[in-house]
């Protein structure tokens, strides 16, 4: 919906009620996305409502002791022209205590316009096999024979360390690891200036939306005498969906499209200086519309420093010893967002030698459903992290947007695959076996586009534009996409996450760019049923000309999560990395203007400390114990 402000040009602006001005009718059953206030509201309604009282009391829950993760449904056929949310209910043993530990076998249902609870869904009830309705169906499940009530299991598995030392005398935190401060001593390497980032050779426009988060769009990089040359338009995540794999109902409903019907910008977390970064931090805020209209502002919602990389290049020439290595440094643009139980740290790594990683961190608390004592698990659907705590397997896929513009907006893609030679072992044109080639594959047209991953092809897309060409390799300039990080979506097609999900049907898909045309799953996917030719499925079908034109491409990544012991009560960081890596853009490695320093604070770790100093005296950190480094002789 448009809105029109009229005012008077002339002199002071005329005061004049707002005017509709276009408005767009969304389809049956489609809801703008849930905002915070509602998914906060759902908790509330639930400690208040007398059917949740009910099912509370029936195993010894204080009501006032539930906590509600509020979830979109999905699509639920019992209440069309409703907005809808379920939530996964959970309780305390005390305050401060892990709730998710404590989780409850049933899950209410409230539109969340009028805060009425319209149904309570209690999951594995036993569909009865005499009624001829289709087992496993929503039919089924309404006529099925309740399931008998149990209590959360109420055994503590906490993480916070004052909670543990309560539930184990013998905890203590550890007390070996000794100070680690990254110092930069003259100041950071970059300049921001309103949103314009520079940094090295790199400059762009940092921006970041309630829905996608951190957005970054007009990147480029001073290539020296070659002038400032553009790279890409816009880059962001557009849309990720968790679908989960237990098939009983309702736990069907169960895939979260955690960018398009949340909006995981909205749900950036304030960051703490030293905590979630380390060393010399930028922090940027940012503001949001509430549901009625005012201002909500995440303080310190992004972050910005650098970090050392690691060595950019290195050789030794063994023949007189000599060493020349110069390190990498990486910029970094990050936020953290929690959704619910769950977090996802998103940064986006500009580096020294021209490339662009997007590294996303999952952590947080696995959504955990309880088990009835001596209820055996669904071993094909979910593990046993803990007693009477299952965690069912899942998926996060993520549809990264790349909107190039390499040396110009005319662009195309190209698929490359490493293959063996077809000619065989002792032939005279392969007679040791040990050809393999690449097989390179330009998309013309969009539908070719939609591939998928193959490891055993260490598979690839080059983004070229074939109207440049680079003077040593004599191919287009180009930049390729390379991830490992590509599953397929597991469910199956025609499944109700097929329908919504276009972008995980693939983990490839190339379009032309068209202004309207950001979400995959279309701008409105909150019980959005989908469909076969839904959202980027529509897009691509279209089977546009893609090549030598102004293209958007659409890598899906992610990981596909079996749980473990290990990630209970909180998961270790699941780390997922995307690359952009120059490939032809640049004539030579960019990086050969970067010097060779060494760090003068570093030391030997065997030197011996006085007061907090070493005792020899700081060393020069130029001898490895075994040879010269950093240029010298």
């Amino acid at each position: 919906m448009i809105v029109d402000l009229p005012s008077n040009l002339e002199g002071e602006a005329e005061v004049k009620e707002p005017v509709v001005s276009s408005w767009v009718l969304l389809g049956k059953d489609v809801h703008p996305s849930l905002q915070t206030e509602e998914l906060l509201w759902i908790e509330e309604i639930c400690r208040t409502d007398a059917k949740v009282k009910e099912a509370c009391d029936a195993v010894g829950i204080n009501q006032k002791d539930l906590y509600v993760d509020g979830w979109c449904v999905a699509v639920d056929e019992r209440f069309p022209g409703r907005r809808l949310q379920q939530g996964f209910c959970f309780t305390r043993l005390r305050p401060e205590d892990n709730l998710y530990a404590h989780p409850t076998d049933f899950v209410p249902v409230i539109d969340s316009n009028t805060g009425e609870v319209l149904a309570i869904d209690y999951p594995h009830m036993n569909p009865t096999k005499e009624k001829p309705v289709p087992p496993g169906s929503s039919q089924a499940y309404a006529e099925a024979e309740p399931r008998e009530r149990f209590a959360p299991p109420s055994a503590p598995h906490n993480y916070l360390p004052e909670q543990l030392a309560m539930d184990e005398p013998n905890f203590k935190v550890r007390d070996t690891l000794k100070p680690l401060h990254v110092i930069q001593p003259e100041g950071v390497s970059y300049t921001l200036t309103g949103r314009i980032m520079r940094w090295q050779n790199w400059t762009f426009h940092l921006g970041f939306t309630y829905r996608e988060g951190l957005v970054l769009s007009g990147i480029t990089y001073d290539d020296g005498a070659n002038g400032t040359r553009p790279m890409f338009h816009r880059i962001s995540v557009a849309e990720m969906v968790v679908p989960y794999a237990k098939t009983i109902y309702p736990h069907h409903r169960k895939h979260a499209f955690d960018t398009g019907e949340y909006g995981v910008g909205a749900l950036a977390n304030s960051l703490a200086l030293g905590c979630d970064c380390l060393g010399s931090i930028t922090y940027l805020d940012a503001d949001f519309v509430t549901r009625n209209g005012g201002i909500q502002t995440i303080k310190s919602a992004i972050c910005i420093h650098e970090e050392d990389a690691g060595i950019l290049h290195k050789h030794t020439d063994y023949r007189d010893n000599r060493a020349h290595v110069a390190r990498n440094r990486k910029l970094v643009v990050s936020s953290i967002c929690t959704v619910a139980n769950y977090e996802y740290g998103f940064y986006f790594n500009f580096a020294l030698d021209g490339s662009i990683e997007l590294e996303v961190k999952a952590t947080g608390i696995v959504n955990a459903y309880p088990l009835a004592p001596g209820e055996q698990p669904d071993p094909a659907h979910e593990v046993i992290v803990a007693p009477r705590i299952a965690a069912q397997h899942h998926q996060h896929l993520f549809s990264l947007r790349v909107d190039p513009m390499l040396d110009g907006l005319n662009n195309r893609v190209v698929q490359v695959d490493s293959v063996p030679d077809e000619a065989e072992v002792g032939s005279p044109e392969n007679y040791y076996g040990n050809g393999f080639h690449t097989v390179k594959t330009v998309f013309k047209k969009s539908k070719e586009s939609q591939q998928k991953y193959d490891a055993d092809k260490a598979r690839s897309w080059m983004i070229q534009n074939p109207n440049v060409i680079n003077p040593s390799s004599g191919d287009p300039v180009g930049f390729k996409i390379v991830s490992k990080d590509m599953p397929p979506l597991l469910a199956k097609p025609g499944s109700m996450v097929w329908n919504r999900a276009p972008f995980a049907r693939h983990n490839m898909f190339v379009t032309t760019y068209r202004d309207d045309e950001i979400f995959p799953s279309e701008v409105h996917i909150n019980q959005n049923p989908g469909g076969k030719d839904f959202g980027l499925q529509k897009w691509v079908d279209r089977d546009d000309d893609i090549e030598n034109k102004d293209i958007v491409a659409w890598p899906m990544f992610g990981v596909t999560h079996i749980s473990r012991p290990e990630d209970w009560p909180i998961m270790p960081v699941e780390i997922l990395r995307v690359h952009l890596k120059p490939s032809g853009f640049f004539g030579r490695n960019p990086g050969l203007d970067v010097p060779s320093s060494a760090d003068k604070k570093s030391r030997n770790a065997d030197e011996a400390f006085v007061g907090g100093k070493p005792a020899n005296g700081t060393s020069n950190g130029v001898s490895n114990g075994n040879g010269t480094c950093c240029g010298s002789n």
